[in-house]
C-alpha cells in the first residue's frame, strides 16, 4: 500500500507511537521484573537493590542477551490472541520489523515502574 504523508496521516501516526510504546511498557515490565529478578516494594533497601540491578543491566548491552525475554515481549505485545496485531496482519510481520525490534529493546531498557 503506498500513502502519501500528509499532515494528517503524519499525525495519526505520531499520537499512536506513544500508545504503541505506553501499551509495550505496560505489558512488558511484569516479564522484565520476574526475568531480572527486581522486586516491588517501598523498603530503601529494596529500591537500593532494584537500582544497583539497573545499573548493572545498563552496562553494555546485558539484557540484549536476554533471547527469550526478548520473544516472550514480542509474542506478548503482537502474537498473544487472535486479535493482535502479528495475527490480524501477518504481511506485517514477516520478517519482523526492525523498528518493533528496536521499540522494544527501548522498553526493556527502561527501569521497571
Amino acid at each position: 500500500v503506498n500513502l502519501a504523508c500528509t499532515p494528517d496521516l503524519s499525525k495519526l501516526i505520531t499520537s499512536h507511537g506513544s500508545q504503541v510504546h505506553g501499551k509495550l511498557k505496560m505489558k512488558l515490565h511484569p516479564l522484565v521484573k520476574v526475568m531480572f529478578s527486581f522486586h516491588s516494594s517501598q523498603s530503601k533497601s529494596t529500591i537500593k537493590k532494584n537500582c544497583s540491578l539497573v545499573e548493572v543491566l545498563k552496562e553494555g548491552t546485558n539484557f540484549a542477551f536476554k533471547v527469550p525475554l526478548i520473544q516472550k515481549i514480542i509474542n506478548t505485545m503482537w502474537f498473544a490472541n487472535k486479535h493482535d496485531e502479528g495475527i490480524v496482519f501477518p504481511e506485517h510481520f514477516k520478517p519482523f520489523p526492525y523498528p518493533a525490534l528496536a521499540l522494544v529493546l527501548t522498553a526493556v531498557s527502561l527501569p521497571p515502574v
